[in-house]
């Protein structure tokens, strides 16, 4: 029975991170700028999961929590959807590559695959939304998940690491 229960929670921590980090985002952070629209925090262990351990988080588990995320967010819905699954896809597509890379370049990597996810989701909004919006809360965004993503990524790191010896 015990070795069930690890076994489980080995294979759904990085979904339930996910799903903290969505609800994390409900928390209102006043102190931020512009948080009123809410920070795609999942962005980094979806990067990070895509590249080092597929199985864990899978295109149905990032799906999943792209709903439920689209369900808190006031945006139009399948945007967020949409972002999640693009990084998820992108990341996967390219994770031979991905996988040998030191820490800086991969850094680098997530920030402009970051931009890109950001500008193509604010195209969407515009689209689907009819109307122009601003610009500057996807700035700030990118600017505060470049720099949240070294302290995310060695939770991540740290729980994929458990989640193989508990195997």
């Amino acid at each position: 029975m015990r070795v069930v229960v690890r076994s489980l929670f080995a294979r759904l921590s990085p979904f339930l991170l996910c799903l903290f980090l969505i609800l994390f985002n409900k928390i209102p952070f006043h102190f931020l700028p512009n948080y009123a629209y809410g920070y795609l925090w999942c962005l980094i262990p979806i990067f990070y999961f895509a590249i080092y351990n597929p199985k864990l988080l899978s295109v149905w588990a990032v799906f999943i929590l792209a709903v439920i995320s689209d369900l808190f967010v006031q945006s139009p819905s399948g945007v967020i959807a949409f972002g999640y699954i693009l990084t998820f896809f992108v990341a996967n597509f390219f994770r031979k590559y991905f996988i040998e890379m030191t820490f800086w370049p991969l850094w680098g990597i997530f920030f402009s695959l970051l931009v890109g996810v950001e500008v193509v989701m604010y195209v969407l909004v515009c689209l689907l939304s009819a109307t122009f919006v601003s610009f500057a809360p996807v700035l700030v965004e990118v600017w505060i998940l470049t720099l949240v993503y070294p302290f995310l990524i060695r939770f991540c790191a740290y729980l994929d690491r458990k989640a193989r010896e508990l195997r």
